[in-house]
């Protein structure tokens, strides 16, 4: 770029190379945008080896995660960052990918991955701050976010989410067990298939479940300091179970509409 000056504190660089050095990623590109004193970079690449369990840790950054056609794992990383960038790295060992972020001390900085996975991989997911979406899979899926929300969509596998902070929304669950559990916030789910096992808790929070009514339910809900309303088949003795419970909110327990 030419006839730019030092003191407008902008450039942009976009640069592609292909790592021939690993037979694991291909087609490694990097951009990146300095606009004053917040910068943006991103890097794309796409794992063409056998992975059956992806693992990402992020320390700040939304984490979006999408099951595909392909069975090469495909990542862009979009990088946000005042001074030094966040070191983010990528390895592969024993099937498993693990994608990790951590920004420099006393600086701030964001890492926000959009990933897509072959359908039946093994997702688990640990955010310190940001939101995570996850769609299309059937595979297992952990997620641990210290703040921020979780949306989940089209899951087929067993689901584990926890949240210190923030909510919890779902669409179409066919996930045979679902862990629902957030300290500060609301848990909005709804399950387009009767599932074995559904737990879902709050400390602070309200929870709304819409399940299938094709089923009967053993349901236990409570509440310490708000309204509990049930109006799923239920019985004692059925197969099926549902656990809600908060301290302070509400828990609605519905059919599917």
């Amino acid at each position: 770029m030419t006839g730019g000056s030092p003191r407008q504190g902008r450039w942009l660089r976009c640069a592609g190379s292909a790592l021939w050095a690993s037979a694991l990623v291909a087609g490694l590109a990097s951009c990146a945008l300095s606009i004053g004193n917040l910068q943006h970079r991103t890097n794309s690449y796409t794992v063409g080896s056998r992975v059956t369990t992806l693992v990402v840790t992020n320390q700040a950054g939304d984490v979006h995660i999408t099951g595909g056609s392909s069975d090469a794992v495909s990542v862009a990383e979009h990088i946000s960052f005042h001074g030094t960038a966040p070191a983010t790295t990528h390895r592969t060992a024993a099937a498993t990918l693990s994608l990790d972020s951590n920004c420099p001390a006393a600086e701030t900085c964001t890492v926000d991955y959009a990933i897509t996975v072959p359908r039946t991989i093994t997702v688990r997911v640990s955010d310190g701050a940001g939101n995570v979406t996850l769609g299309s899979l059937g595979g297992p899926v952990t997620v641990h976010v210290k703040a921020g929300r979780v949306s989940l969509t089209s899951l087929t596998g067993p689901v584990d989410v926890t949240s210190n902070a923030g909510s919890i929304r779902s669409q179409h669950l066919a996930s045979p067990s679902a862990s629902l559990h957030v300290s500060a916030g609301g848990i909005d789910a709804t399950f387009s298939a009767p599932a074995a096992a559904i737990t879902a808790a709050t400390d602070v929070g309200a929870i709304t479940l819409h399940v299938p009514d094709t089923v009967q339910y053993r349901v236990s809900a409570s509440a310490t300091v708000g309204k509990v309303r049930v109006s799923v088949p239920h019985s004692t003795t059925a197969a099926h179970t549902i656990t809600a419970s908060t301290k302070t909110g509400s828990v609605t327990i519905e059919p599917l509409a």
